[in-house]
């Protein structure tokens, strides 16, 4: 799709005698409390794309992706899109926050790019009848039905409470949850919104207090979580923190590594402790990588696309998206396919729990 030149002698351009090449991008929240996310995005994205070409390419060329950094924020997003529809890539890794992937998913339906996102829950995303559009990961729905079981399982009968701020993933995943609780008739102590705009949890952290609430669900971004983990140390109180997706990417400083203990909180299951990616897993950690996270997931999404390229034999997205939604696959998830909405039909969410500052499954 795209070919490399080479500049010569003033403005005259000439392709360079090499195999064609086809350029995708991968977009995501890639600085800031973002940075750890945007690495795995990269790293699973080269891992697939150095498979895939060591393999012959796709349809007779290389490929190659390009890097953009929406900061998770819906107007960058667009703007991002809109860039990459200009530049005519086939295909879109990303993005990594629902509202990012929800914006910039009009452009794409109407530029005609395949968007496979490995992060992105929030249900808008596959709800509104595009057909380009596609993600490796579980909805929030699930994601929410998920951490009420977890509630009803584990804290039936302490305190409960939730805290939500304005995203669409954190409104998502507390409306499922406090709906499958109370469908279950247990009552909700607690229910408030973060403060808007600040990191002052004060007044929240007051609220719980006063209502003696057990256990918090609190699924928010990075940022929020470390500030919110850190204020409920300093006032020594000691509810039950849950939280979903989100909490693989905190981020505290060394010392403070311990006040995570206990914090519990759903994610996709982890291939890195499939057998059948043991190759992949050394051959990452050869290069100092720990493939955590989404690299997983970010890799099937490229695997994914790359297959259905390959079938359809042409990177045309609505022959691509076709094939997508009729055929299963065989990715680094293990087999997976995806409904007629987009939606991954194979991994769903299971809970994780802090120990010591690492993340071990809950048992």
């Amino acid at each position: 799709m795209f070919q490399r030149w080479l500049l010569i002698a003033g403005l005259v351009l000439y392709p360079v005698a090499s195999q064609a090449e086809t350029v995708f991008a991968v977009v995501g929240g890639m600085s800031g409390s973002y940075a750890p996310i945007g690495s795995w995005f990269k790293n699973g994205s080269r891992g697939a794309v150095d498979e895939i070409n060591s393999s012959g390419g796709l349809l007779g060329e290389k490929i190659d992706f390009i890097v953009r950094d929406d900061e998770c924020d819906a107007g960058k997003a667009k703007t991002i899109a809109g860039e990459l529809a200009g530049l005519k890539v086939p295909f879109v890794m990303g993005h990594l926050c629902s509202d990012a992937s929800i914006a910039a998913s009009d452009i794409y339906e109407k530029n005609g790019i395949v968007a496979i996102s490995p992060s992105s829950t929030n249900p808008a995303l596959t709800e509104r009848g595009f057909s380009n559009i596609f993600r490796t990961t579980g909805r929030d729905d699930m994601q929410g039905f998920v951490l009420a079981e977890h509630i009803l399982r584990n804290f039936k009968t302490k305190a409960l409470g939730f805290i939500y701020d304005q995203t669409a993933y954190s409104r998502g995943v507390v409306d499922v949850a406090k709906k499958f609780v109370s469908q279950a008739g247990k009552s909700v102590a607690f229910s408030e919104p973060a403060p808007e705009g600040s990191l002052d949890f004060s007044a929240v952290l007051d609220k719980i207090e006063e209502n003696n609430v057990q256990v918090i669900l609190y699924p928010a971004l990075p940022e929020q979580l470390a500030e919110f983990v850190k204020q409920r140390a300093k006032r020594g109180l000691k509810f039950v923190l849950l939280g979903g997706d989100t909490f693989t990417n905190i981020t505290v400083e060394k010392r403070d590594i311990r006040l995570l203990d206990g914090v519990q909180f759903s994610f996709p299951p982890d291939p890195a402790h499939d057998r059948r990616n043991k190759a992949i897993v050394k051959k990452y950690k050869a290069q100092g990588i720990n493939p955590e996270a989404f690299t997983f997931y970010s890799y099937a999404a490229v695997q994914v696309w790359a297959q259905a390229v390959r079938e359809a034999g042409t990177f045309e997205a609505g022959k691509v998206s076709k094939v997508l939604k009729s055929m299963k696959f065989d990715t680094v998830l293990g087999e997976i396919g995806f409904d007629r909405k987009g939606d991954i039909s194979n991994p769903g969410f299971v809970m994780y729990i802090y120990n010591k500052g690492k993340r071990y499954y809950f048992e």
